[in-house]
């Protein structure tokens, strides 16, 4: 699209990044976000470029807006909504914390990637919210493992930094969050 503006929109980039994009007039803008939401939520990156489109007709066009201001306009850089970008990866990354408590999480029969940790203590943390008597053992039952091993897998997780003790630290939420999202997309 190389005149107006284009619906902006966030998605997952290939680094496992949040994306937001959007076109005004004949320029690009991109935001990217750290993945996790750590050290924060809003953008690290911001990329301005010309979008020619995808007919000679229309990079012509482009051209010529772009030709109007010399290059990249300063009123541009004042149209970027950068409160509107960070509210829409907050959103993004507080799926992991609207997710349904009724719906366990994927636990795998054995942990071996800091996702498979993230997953096991969010379904700990899940467990313990919703009042299940017992939830250590409650999970224990279900993978088909001892509370010890449990406990020692709850203990790596601390140690990967994805459980604190009793929550899930902003390190699993964004590994949860980026999962959610690609298994959505």
């Amino acid at each position: 699209m190389t005149s107006g503006t284009s619906e902006p929109h966030l998605r997952r980039g290939a680094g496992g990044e949040l994306v937001w994009q959007a076109n005004y007039g004949p320029w690009q803008v991109e935001a990217r976000l750290p993945a996790d939401g750590v050290p924060f939520a809003g953008p690290s990156k911001l990329t301005i470029s010309l979008s020619v489109g995808e007919t000679a007709d229309d990079a012509d066009q482009a051209l010529a807006q772009a030709g109007e201001t010399d290059g990249i306009p300063a009123g541009l850089l004042r149209q970027i909504p950068i409160a509107e970008i960070k509210a829409q990866a907050r959103a993004a990354l507080a799926q992991v914390q609207r997710r349904d408590r009724d719906e366990p999480w994927p636990v795998p029969a054995r942990c071996r990637t800091e996702l498979d940790y993230a997953l096991l203590v969010a379904e700990l943390a899940r467990m313990r919210a919703t009042s299940t008597t017992a939830p250590q053992q409650g999970l224990a039952d279900r993978l088909g493992i001892g509370k010890a091993t449990l406990s020692e897998r709850v203990k790596r997780a601390k140690a990967l930094d994805l459980w604190d003790g009793k929550q899930l630290t902003s390190k699993a939420s964004g590994l949860l969050a980026k999962w959610e999202i690609e298994r959505e997309g």
